[in-house]
């Protein structure tokens, strides 16, 4: 199967949607004046903060994919775009859960909703990628075992995390919200897991 034709349709899903995040922010409407207009955009502050970091996990999960089908796949096969779709069924409804989260995030059944879409997008990724390695159908690409243990944390520690954050709804929205966004900065933000390493001294090689 034609892997540049996945990747082009993975890519095209992740522009629409992203998309889609800023599209759901409406301009606050009957403002008289000034003072209306004010508390009109502050009324829309938890919705940027949910667009915000919803772009960022986004941007969190096409580094991962675009690393998946770059660096370690060479081909891809039926299973694999299965799997792959499942993988972006999920990814579509992040504007969904976006903004449920940005209108009623006070409430714990909106912000677990929102954790809940991260996690299953997060456990199929690990799919995907445990798929890719042990299947004898995809061939893949030759990577040192430091770039395949960096791979493994990177992935999981987002469903870990997230998980953490689910547990932590009834207990701390915010506190939720932080654990949600937390794996972000090692999968975004190059060179953290190897100041980590040199942080907590342990090697990954």
């Amino acid at each position: 199967m034609n892997k540049t034709r996945l990747e082009f349709l993975s890519d095209g899903v992740f522009a629409i949607v992203l998309t889609l995040l800023a599209i759901e922010i409406r301009v606050p409407e009957h403002a008289q004046n000034y003072t209306d207009l004010i508390h009109g955009l502050k009324e829309l502050a938890p919705v940027f903060l949910a667009y915000f970091m919803s772009f960022a996990i986004l941007t969190m999960f096409w580094l991962s994919h675009h690393g998946l089908y770059q660096y370690f796949t060479k081909t891809i096969n039926r299973q694999m775009v299965i799997l792959n779709m499942a993988y972006l069924s999920c990814i579509a409804l992040v504007p969904f859960s976006t903004h449920l989260l940005g209108a009623y995030g006070m409430y714990p059944i909106a912000t677990a909703l929102y954790g809940f879409n991260i996690l299953l997008i997060s456990l199929i990724a690990v799919g995907v990628f445990y798929y890719a390695i042990r299947s004898q159908e995809v061939d893949l690409h030759e990577f040192s075992a430091r770039a395949f243990k960096q791979a493994k944390i990177r992935l999981w520690l987002t469903p870990a995390f997230t998980t953490v954050g689910l547990l932590c709804v009834f207990v701390s929205l915010p506190l939720a919200l932080f654990f949600f966004a937390f794996p972000v900065i090692f999968n975004v933000i190059p060179g953290t897991l190897d100041a980590s390493e040199k942080l907590l001294r342990f090697k990954l090689d």
